[in-house]
C-alpha cells in the first residue's frame, strides 16, 4: 500500500472530522481496510488524538517553511 503523505494526512483530517471510514474510502478511492489501517495508525477512533496528530502535521509544515 503506497500512500502519499498528502492522503495520509488528509485521511486523518477527514477521520478527525467525524467522517465515517467508508466516506473516507470513497473520497481517497482506496478500500475501506487500508483507510481504517491509516486510522489506526494515528490513533482512530479517539478523535482527540487524531486532530492532535494533524495539528502536529500542520506545526511541522510550517516551521520547516
Amino acid at each position: 500500500m503506497n500512500i502519499t503523505t498528502d492522503t495520509r494526512n488528509m485521511i486523518v483530517t477527514m477521520l478527525a472530522e467525524g467522517s465515517p471510514v467508508w466516506y473516507v474510502a470513497g473520497m481517497v478511492k482506496m478500500r475501506n481496510h487500508d483507510v481504517y489501517t491509516v486510522g489506526r495508525e494515528a490513533g482512530y477512533p479517539d478523535k482527540a488524538q487524531l486532530r492532535r496528530a494533524v495539528w502536529a502535521a500542520r506545526n511541522r509544515t510550517l516551521q520547516a517553511a
